[in-house]
């Protein structure tokens, strides 16, 4: 749900019948009005609307914070402390963390900023293994033969795919492989092949990152579809066919 939304809700528990309504569309034709006038350079009504936004989503953050996840374990330690003991540790390192604010007692925050780095680190590094490389490699482990496939014209085409994911996944990895250079002619052979092997995984990279950038510009162009189309057909109502 958006910020659009909540504001709709409270207009609708404040204002009787099709006010809210009608004074939610304004209110949110105005500020992406604001938001579009970031086209002519930056100016004080899109400032107001930037801050607006910000102050919103963080009050809004911080109320679900409270609600969801706070008051409940809150209530929870003080109805029945023995069975959720824990949550006391949580809330003493959470109330430690404002020290650092206090110059006599920042050295407090210590123990709960080294129990969030660390805790953040391995949970990085967890889900990168789990969640990135460990399915990349399993997903180069498949089979590069037609006959797999089915064979046939379709046959060579899901071979040279499977052939290109496991020829793209060993150039990208080796594109991160840093060693000294060894002597002797078979050093001097792999150090070759290795080099060319990084250069195509380079390749590869600036590929992925076109494709991820691509998808960014997609996603920015259906937003400001989407907001367009509110300001013609719901705020203008004009019949445009959109």
């Amino acid at each position: 749900m958006n910020i659009f939304s909540q504001i709709a809700i409270v207009l609708d528990r404040l204002l009787p019948g099709n006010g809210a309504e009608i004074v939610g569309i304004w209110i949110a034709a105005l500020l992406t009005l604001a938001v579009l006038s970031y086209i002519l350079g930056e100016n004080g009504i899109f400032r107001i609307a930037e801050h607006l936004f910000v102050g919103v989503a963080a009050g809004y953050a911080g109320a679900l914070a409270w609600s969801h996840v706070l008051a409940p374990r809150l209530t929870l330690l003080i109805t029945d402390p023995y069975a959720n003991w824990h949550y006391g540790v949580f809330f003493v390192l959470g109330l430690l963390l404002l020290a650092r604010g206090v110059r006599p007692l920042s050295a407090l925050a210590n123990l709960p900023l080294s129990i969030l780095f660390g805790t953040g680190a391995a949970l990085a590094l967890g889900g990168a293994l789990a969640g990135t490389l460990v399915p990349q490699l399993g997903a180069t482990i498949r089979s590069v033969a037609p006959g797999d496939y089915g064979g046939g014209l379709l046959g060579w085409a899901y071979a040279v795919d499977a052939l290109l994911l496991v020829f793209g996944t060993v150039a990208t990895l080796a594109t991160f492989h840093y060693a000294a250079r060894g002597r002797g002619p078979l050093n001097v052979v792999s150090d070759g092949f290795m080099r060319i092997l990084q250069r195509v995984g380079n390749k590869f990279i600036l590929i992925a990152f076109g494709a991820l950038f691509a998808g960014a510009i997609l996603t920015f162009f259906t937003i400001l579809q989407s907001r367009i189309a509110f300001l013609l057909l719901e705020w203008l109502r004009l019949d445009i066919g959109l």
